[in-house]
């Protein structure tokens, strides 16, 4: 239980057997979603609330376990992208709104990164890598969910709404950066291009972000059954 409740655990080694079980444990998930298509289409009401409530408890324990041990606003404010990804999620499964799954796909490709190259990620055996793993699952998941319920596609219309939030989110990210001498959208803690200073890390993040964002919607296109939507 102590280890569980570590607000400093060790970080999990990228490639090694705890990165490996978040990516089987996930590629499980969305095997079961595939496999199981025809039942939660037709039951999609009572999934969307199941997921719902799943995500805001995940939420209400990320955020309740950082007041019990030290809120930090340079670190805990939900302005990393993965926590805004999560809460379009639940606002999303709350509404089903089209536009809103619009730009959670788009924001939800960095937790592809995530999953890919997971630094600073708490094991699964703590609370803090529970909570990593079903913020960044429903995230990845949900545009999932949208085309088997809807038929959703990601659109060109979408991909230039996802540009124009994205851009309000940078705003507030960077000011809460400046104020807090926060670590928002990694602008502190680099991950990758350490030697990069600023402003050049923040303008080769923001051309990554685009570039991320068009591969995402030219892949989508190339999926079967994929059709042209603007």
């Amino acid at each position: 239980m102590d280890s569980f409740l570590d607000p400093h655990p060790e970080w999990i080694t990228i490639g090694g057997g705890q990165h490996l079980g978040y990516v089987l444990a996930l590629l499980l998930l969305a095997l079961t979603l595939l496999g199981t298509r025809g039942w939660v289409r037709e039951h999609q009401v009572g999934v969307r609330r199941v997921l719902a409530v799943v995500v805001l408890l995940q939420q209400l324990t990320l955020y309740g376990f950082y007041a019990m041990t030290g809120w930090d606003p340079a670190e805990t404010l939900p302005l990393h992208i993965s926590r805004v990804s999560a809460l379009l999620g639940l606002v999303y499964l709350l509404t089903g709104n089209r536009r809103v799954m619009d730009v959670l796909f788009y924001f939800g490709l960095w937790a592809w990164a995530s999953f890919a190259y997971p630094q600073n990620i708490q094991p699964p055996t703590n609370i803090l890598g529970w909570s990593f793993f079903v913020n960044h699952a429903v995230t990845l998941l949900m545009p999932v969910l949208a085309w088997v319920t809807t038929d959703w596609r990601p659109s060109l219309r979408g991909l230039r709404w996802a540009l124009a939030w994205f851009a309000a989110y940078l705003v507030v990210a960077v000011g809460a950066n400046a104020l807090f001498d926060g670590n928002y959208f990694y602008q502190r803690e680099r991950p990758l291009l350490p030697w990069l200073g600023q402003p050049w890390y923040l303008l080769a993040s923001m051309a990554a972000t685009v570039a991320l964002f068009g591969l995402g919607y030219a892949v989508s296109r190339r999926l079967p059954g994929a059709r042209p939507q603007r």
